[in-house]
């Protein structure tokens, strides 16, 4: 009798602990967070810090990638980020992809006139992230050294980076002396739309064409010829070099170089301006260059007129509108959160720079580089409000331009049709090839650090297309995923977009261990090299955690055989790789142990078997052909070990 009193005051005790908060026999679980998810060239560790201070219910997680097309790709296959950044959306994306949130606080926080300017059916889709000023960066300091006084217009630049190469300063091994930031297609259009502002844009005329082109009652065709003269002398006086612009070497790493004074001045934007800055203090501190200051210089005339700076936002976000209502919701707060100086000064911090596009906001003196100034108070700034993905089409035609892959009509006359015809999709092609019965992913740089699925399938690809027992992919060269389902053409350019050609060449087995070396010598979890190379005929471990050089542990075959220095290997490589672009500038990505076609390097212990003359994407086009009736699927084989990782 006394047990059963005792536990019938033990329920009611229980009962009534329950009407109170977080106490009782049994409390709630913690609720689960929200996770939003963002995909961008930076990491946004401030903006993380911030909104998951402000907003303990939601969990903000950004991931890295250099590819903006990636982004795209994994909307229209519904496995898109929840907050969508994009450098030049265009209506397709717009209208197909994000939210309304124009009954929102963040849509009237901002400049009217951009804000306007992406409006799309006058609704508004985006934000505006802090933007920057594009400009020349140059070295002062190396002009200076040279008597040569700072260029007024583009003869004078010309002129002056042609005496500066004369003199032999500010010039790399590869003779260049100017270069465009041109990581990204619109870097590459916004050095043409600044050709065009002092004489054509910054005028009355100009502004009517371009209101003009937005009505499409105007065009690229027959105006914008002009835009390639000064790239023209740029390229004619020596100090340019196209093939890099194009893609078709390395491009010229400007910070870098503009540090340690081996470039004396580059197309770019006050973000690289500070990073000039950086980079020299610390080259400085190592003691591998002199102390250097650094100027930007505006857009230059040549018919008299003022000269321009530009400015435009880095970015623009918006909302994923397949996402769930939560989510929408979370992502709205975030936008408002951002839409806040303190927002704005966690997004500075973390694109390294910036102008904010917030009306009223108070901008810090010393975030406006050294020759900007004036420009600001005398209102020569002009800002860039290209509708849809005009500068982005234009960059990249300018890359095939360069190439020899088209004339400047027909890229002009493309331009138009794609703003015209509102043909962004017909440019990817959408015959079927195949299938996959699992998402193949491209996702955080894994591809350049370990073994993946995608890496396996694109090497066994290539192994199989070239007849060779061991094939080897740099990680560099894989730049998209694939999606379980249909593969399409467009897929296959959008995985391996790059013309290097597969050869088959004889090696050594030490040639072999020393290419493997090199492979991993940029593995780092901040920014790993492209070079780390995806394997098929072979496996091989290595230690992160090692200097590079020494961090390479075993090599071997499939059956478990250990690789054998004396023994000879037929292995497929790229011809880049063997020193078709030859081995300036970080070309061939540091494969000097291969190198077959570069007579201004030593040459390797290596044979050439045969030249394919077929690239990635030929490879995977070919394995689809052969497999037609077969899915692909791939798994992790033990291929590559990273001891680091594992331990």
């Amino acid at each position: 009798m006394k047990r059963t009193i005792t536990t019938g005051l033990a329920g009611l005790l229980c009962a009534a602990q329950l009407l109170l908060p977080l106490t009782g026999c049994s409390r709630q679980a913690p609720r689960e967070k929200t996770v939003i998810k963002i995909l961008y060239t930076n990491n946004f560790k401030q903006v993380e810090e911030l909104v998951e201070t402000a907003y303990a219910d939601i969990d903000l997680q950004a991931e890295l990638s250099l590819y903006p097309s990636e982004q795209l790709r994994r909307l229209d296959r519904g496995v898109g980020p929840d907050l969508v950044i994009a450098a030049q959306p265009d209506s397709n994306l717009v209208k197909k992809h994000l939210l309304d949130i124009s009954d929102t606080k963040a849509s009237a926080a901002y400049d009217g006139t951009i804000m306007n300017a992406w409006k799309t059916d006058g609704k508004t889709y985006l934000i505006p992230l802090p933007g920057v000023y594009s400009g020349y960066v140059i070295n002062e300091t190396l002009f200076e050294q040279a008597g040569l006084p700072l260029p007024a217009n583009n003869t004078e630049l010309v002129a002056a980076l042609s005496e500066l190469k004369e003199k032999g300063l500010g010039v790399g091994e590869d003779g260049v002396g100017f270069s465009i930031m041109s990581d990204y297609n619109t870097a590459v259009g916004l050095f043409y739309v600044g050709n065009m502002v002092p004489d054509f844009l910054g005028t009355v005329e100009g502004v009517k064409w371009l209101a003009d082109f937005k009505n499409r009652q105007a065009t690229f065709a027959g105006t914008w010829e002009q835009s390639f003269a000064l790239s023209d002398a740029l390229i004619e006086a020596g100090v340019m070099d196209p093939a890099d612009t194009a893609h078709q070497r390395n491009i010229v790493l400007c910070k870098k170089r503009l540090s340690n004074g081996t470039l004396a001045a580059a197309f770019g934007d006050s973000a690289l301006y500070y990073e000039c800055i950086a980079g020299n203090q610390q080259a400085v501190r190592e003691g591998s260059a002199e102390a250097y200051t650094y100027r930007m210089l505006p857009l230059f005339s040549d018919k008299g007129n003022e000269p321009w700076f530009l400015f435009s936002p880095s970015a623009l976000m918006g909302i994923n509108n397949s996402i769930s209502e939560e989510k929408q919701n979370a992502c709205k707060r975030i936008l408002e959160l951002l839409s806040t100086p303190e927002g704005q000064e966690a997004l500075i911090a973390d694109l390294g720079g910036g102008k904010s596009c917030l009306t009223d906001y108070q901008q810090q003196e010393e975030m406006i580089p050294r020759g900007i100034e004036g420009y600001v108070e005398s209102g020569y700034i002009y800002n860039v409000l290209f509708p849809s993905k005009t500068v982005e089409y234009l960059g990249g035609y300018v890359r095939n331009i360069l190439a020899g892959k088209c004339r400047v009509e027909e890229a002009l006359q493309a331009i138009d049709r794609f703003y015209y015809e509102g043909t962004d999709e017909s440019s990817y092609d959408f015959s079927v090839i195949g299938r996959v019965n699992q998402d193949l992913l491209l996702e955080n740089f894994n591809v350049r650090q370990r073994e993946t699925e995608l890496g396996n399938f694109v090497a066994d690809c290539v192994a199989e297309t070239s007849g060779a027992p061991i094939a080897v992919v740099n990680g560099g060269g894989i730049r998209a995923s694939f999606y379980e389902g249909v593969v399409y053409g467009g897929d296959i350019a959008a995985v391996c977009p790059y013309d290097n050609q597969i050869v088959v060449l004889e090696i050594k087995g030490q040639t072999l261990w020393e290419m493997l070396e090199n492979g991993v010598s940029t593995c780092t979890e901040e920014f790993p090299g492209g070079r780390f190379l995806q394997v098929s005929g072979m496996e091989y471990a290595f230690d992160s955690g090692r200097p590079a050089g020494s961090r390479l542990v075993s090599a071997a075959m499939p059956d478990g055989t250990a690789l054998d220095p004396n023994a000879s290997y037929r292995v497929a490589v790229t011809d880049y790789m063997a020193g078709s672009k030859t081995y300036a500038e970080g070309n061939g990505d540091g494969y000097a142990m291969l190198n077959y076609y570069d007579d201004d390097a030593p040459k390797g212990n290596v044979t050439l078997v045969k030249e394919t003359g077929l690239t990635y994407r030929d490879a995977l086009a070919q394995y689809f052909e052969r497999h037609q009736d077969a899915a692909v699927e791939r798994k992790l084989e033990g291929r590559i070990t990273d001891l680091a990782q594992a331990s």
